[in-house]
């Protein structure tokens, strides 16, 4: 595992100085240049020859790297902020140096590369070329010159898999524009009609890059989805996509987002996938994809019940792993944050805002108040928390246990399926603030011990009788703290 890894951050270094050290004698150059290009194509088979294996359909196509073409590729290769990498392949792509993002593609592609926080610089490269860089929805003027420079790059370099894949997502996200994010109902027929036509393009496209790159597995899910793909589909899909590169996340996430009831999935799917899709992956791994799997869709606007059933307990463990692995970054400590509050677990959101500031990210928020909104609830709550600090930090301990996890589960799954309808019930019926979170102490023969109310302002008048003889399974050992997540019904932190 270690030299796996070290060979990804190593690849493209050593791409990039087999060019330089070619391009020191010319005509030798012009012979050998072709044989690294090649090289590079040939680590997985993707990328386009240069002009000396078969002719460009432009003739002013470049064939072979200028010292300029070398500089932009070793600046990129090296970039580690995906912001500027992001603005640093779009400024290429509007000079249409398709050489420069054929060769960062492919080197970034067969390193598996990534920044910190974990995420893929191949997924960056794609996002930085396949829509118009606006605030959507984008004018059409906007979307004929994105597409006309993507296909400009296909017809120049008709043997590039990045230019087919980057293309085919134009055309889908053009598709999405003509749809609408909202539920089918609400797309009309003239917005139907084009977005089946413009899948047509994303496909024709994607089919001449088939199964070349891990992006292209994530984009034709995309299209499975707005196709109406079913569930089985998806899976056998995802497990193509699986066998050729197992840690690209994005496609589990995207399954993740096909399994919402808003899209045709049952309740309890989304949850069930990320269990197992995390149990198969096993140990650290398996936690982290957790996490990148219910990150990805706890910020939907309607989540349901979701967040009632899946583990939080497990997803801060796959976050904590994550940043062991790649490091902290802005980013992740907002989505953290927004997790937390999701959960209702405003010690964490308190803590983790504490950390971020003023740096929020519009990408999770989406606004500045809904962040400052959440903010405030969670110090608002905290501070009279901090009382039972030790109980909540036992817990912590429990959960970083294997024994505790899987108790954690069980506890989890006994309370819902027990104890659910009466949180409903008192929730509708409570005058004041009702529970986010239950900490429990649990007796050895499986009753409750104790029962703090989170936050202490929250009425338990009612819930606090019918939990008074509950019985759950025995837990590890005696006197031990496990914590329940509770959803609301009216509006809290955790909703936007």
């Amino acid at each position: 595992m270690l030299e796996g890894m070290r060979r990804r951050f190593l690849y493209p270094g050593i791409v990039l100085a087999a060019v330089m050290a070619i391009w020191g004698a010319r005509v030798a150059a012009q012979q050998s240049l072709g044989d690294v290009a090649r090289r590079i194509r040939a680590s997985k088979g993707e990328d386009s020859p240069s002009v000396a294996d078969k002719p460009a359909a432009d003739s002013t196509a470049r064939t072979l790297p200028t010292t300029a073409d070398l500089n932009a590729i070793a600046v990129l290769l090296a970039e580690k902020d995906e912001t500027a990498f992001g603005t640093r392949v779009r400024t290429q792509m509007e000079q249409e140096n398709f050489l420069v993002l054929d060769s960062v593609a492919a080197a970034e592609r067969a390193g598996r590369t990534r920044f910190a926080g974990g995420g893929w610089k191949l997924y960056a490269f794609y996002s930085a070329v396949e829509t118009p860089k606006v605030k959507p929805p984008a004018t059409e003027a906007e979307w004929a010159d994105t597409l006309d420079r993507l296909k400009r790059w296909t017809a120049q370099r008709p043997e590039s898999v990045t230019a087919k894949v980057a293309l085919g997502y134009g055309y889908l996200n053009y598709a999405w524009q003509a749809r609408g994010q909202d539920d089918a109902a609400s797309v009309t027929p003239e917005g139907g009609r084009l977005m089946q036509e413009r899948l047509k393009l994303a496909e024709t496209e994607l089919m001449g890059a088939e199964a070349k790159c891990p992006e292209w597995y994530y984009v034709m899910l995309q299209v499975g989805r707005l196709k109406g793909w079913d569930a089985e589909d998806l899976a056998a899909f995802l497990q193509r996509a699986i066998s050729y590169e197992p840690e690209f996340y994005y496609s589990y996430q995207e399954v993740a987002r096909g399994l919402m009831p808003k899209w045709r999935g049952k309740e309890g799917d989304v949850e069930k996938f990320a269990e197992e899709s995390a149990n198969k992956a096993g140990g650290k791994a398996g936690d982290i994809l957790y996490w990148q799997i219910t990150q990805s869709i706890i910020g939907g606007r309607e989540l349901g019940n979701i967040v009632q059933h899946l583990s939080w307990s497990r997803a801060m463990l796959g976050y904590q792993a994550l940043v062991a692995q790649y490091g902290v970054t802005q980013v992740g400590q907002n989505q953290l944050a927004q997790m937390a509050a999701r959960f209702g677990d405003y010690m964490v959101t308190d803590e983790t805002m504490t950390q971020i500031g003023d740096r929020w990210d519009a990408g999770t928020w989406g606004t500045k108040d809904y962040f400052d909104k959440v903010k405030t609830w969670a110090r608002d709550s905290a501070v009279p928390f901090r009382k039972i600090m030790d109980a909540y930090k036992a817990v912590t301990a429990n959960v970083a246990t294997l024994e505790g996890q899987k108790y954690d589960s069980v506890i989890a799954q006994e309370f819902s399926s027990r104890y659910l309808r009466a949180v409903k019930d008192c929730s509708v019926a409570a005058s004041g603030p009702a529970p986010t979170l239950l900490i429990l102490q649990v007796s050895k023969s499986g009753s409750i011990r104790q029962m703090l109310v989170v936050p202490e302002t929250a009425s338990d008048t009612c819930l606090r009788p019918k939990l008074a003889k509950a019985a759950f399974t025995p837990p590890p050992k005696p006197d031990y703290w496990v914590r329940v997540s509770l959803t609301p019904n009216r509006a809290s932190a955790g909703s936007k």
